[in-house]
């Protein structure tokens, strides 16, 4: 679908021209059934998330649910901080890992997890005081003893990722999503308020962990090598750095959003973003196929360039008409499906709509500059973006609300620039057809916010 690396169809025979092209790398089926599985495996997720959005928010109520989102905002974070990019190292570096290997980078996110672990307990006084919601302790406790879990998973999922096992990635990442909605359903059915989805993550952790294990044939031990892990962190941590410091910006709205519009605004500004995110669901699959795939056509750069501009076009013409047909129809729809009280969400979506059809043109540039070993610009430029959010937010949102953080979420887009700008040093691309096709929606999307908003 989107990412088809079948590169003898995207690039053409011209980007084949004076460059010693592996044909594994041409005509490849891992890649192809990969791309298909990952895009199929997030599309899938749409549905699942629209039943989940549709069963949290009706069952549970917005107070209860941005509670959750408080908690499960700093926790996902402390999750991926854990792994400081010992996962992404075993997928990129250049030599297969070994058992060893394996054994001892599930050993460093351990260790790494426990860390974390302490300082979100050290941190709790300071969290309390900064909320005063007395229904935020247990939920955000339990999540964070979910942390080394969800550490120990990107493990062998990293293995399966390193050998382009992405079906087997796709089924174990979509039935702990089902595992997880259907938990919480039941839950929430029952009167379970904030606990429906706090349960449901648990349930998709350890579910993905097992079934990680079993497909990949490989069940961590504790093996400590001081040689490896200094290599792993070291490499690992400049590749993960700039998705750590992205990551930051999921923050914004549990701590800076709840400070002026308390835990319904932060509901509000939650569903926003999860029913951007989900129609987004080929850009996410794109960064996660990306940067695995475009790491083997790094030595090849015409190729690389050729592959890279097809996709970043349709990704923009396919996310694009999603994105604007929820703003049409989200207005209708919300009431109807999730209740009245939550028609407040709706003026800030259009807005959040833009910031992630923007994030989708720069998120493939992000993978191939990562690839080609530009990690730090894409971390300069996450790093950019994440304090144009927070600081825009703090300004605006005391004033006008929850609009206030969709504006802040376009004007911090511009920190995005640095992106293209360090990748035009080593690859041209052309950029006339996607900003044609990517106007025609900003344009529709800026007409519908300015609607909601009078």
């Amino acid at each position: 679908m989107l990412l088809r690396y079948e590169t003898a169809v995207w690039a053409g025979p011209q980007a084949l021209q004076g460059a010693a092209v592996p044909r594994s790398l041409v005509h490849n089926p891992l890649l192809t059934r990969g791309s298909l599985y990952l895009t199929a495996r997030y599309g899938l997720g749409i549905l699942i998330n629209l039943g989940n959005m549709l069963v949290m928010t009706w069952w549970i109520g917005p107070r209860p649910y941005g509670i959750f989102v408080m908690a499960i905002g700093i926790t996902t974070l402390f999750s991926s901080v854990s792994r400081c990019g010992v996962d992404s190292y075993l997928i990129r570096c250049d030599e297969t890992p070994d058992r060893k290997q394996y054994d001892v980078a599930a050993t460093v996110a351990l260790g790494i997890s426990a860390a974390v672990c302490l300082i979100g307990v050290f941190t709790l006084p300071l969290l309390k005081a900064w909320y005063s919601e007395p229904g935020f302790v247990l939920p955000y406790l339990v999540l964070l003893a979910c942390v080394p879990l969800t550490a120990l998973v990107g493990i062998p999922t990293a293995k399966l990722e390193r050998d382009l096992k992405f079906e087997d990635v796709a089924r174990i990442e979509l039935g702990g999503q089902v595992l997880a909605f259907l938990s919480a359903a039941v839950l929430a059915y029952r009167g379970c308020g904030v606990w429906a989805p706090v349960v449901g993550i648990f349930v998709w952790q350890a579910f993905a962990f097992g079934a990680a294990c079993h497909a990949s044939g490989f069940f961590p031990h504790l093996k400590f090598d001081r040689g490896d892990a200094r290599r792993m962190l070291a490499v690992g941590f400049g590749i993960s750095a700039s998705a750590r410091i992205w990551q930051l910006r999921t923050l914004v709205n549990p701590l800076i959003v709840v400070r002026f519009a308390g835990a319904e605004g932060v509901a509000y500004v939650a569903l926003a973003l999860r029913a951007a995110e989900s129609l987004a669901f080929v850009r996410t699959a794109a960064a996660r196929f990306g940067f695995a795939a475009l790491s083997r056509l790094q030595h090849v750069p015409s190729l690389l360039c050729a592959t890279l501009q097809r996709a970043l076009v349709l990704q923009v013409v396919t996310l694009g008409p999603l994105l604007c047909a929820f703003a049409y129809c989200g207005p209708w729809l919300i009431p109807h499906c999730l209740g009245q009280r939550w028609t407040a969400a709706m003026p800030v979506y259009p807005l959040v709509a833009i910031g992630v059809l923007l994030s989708s043109i720069v998120n493939l540039q992000a993978a191939a500059l990562l690839a080609l070993g530009f990690q730090w610009t894409v971390l300069w430029a996450y790093g950019v973006h994440v304090i144009l959010l927070a600081m825009a937010a703090w300004l605006l949102v005391p004033h006008i609300g929850i609009i206030g953080y969709g504006l802040a979420e376009v004007l911090a887009c511009s920190g995005y620039l640095v992106i293209p700008i360090g990748l035009d040093r080593v690859l041209k691309l052309s950029y006339s057809t996607l900003f044609g096709a990517g106007f025609v929606f900003l344009l529709a999307l800026l007409v519908q916010t300015m609607r909601l908003c009078m």
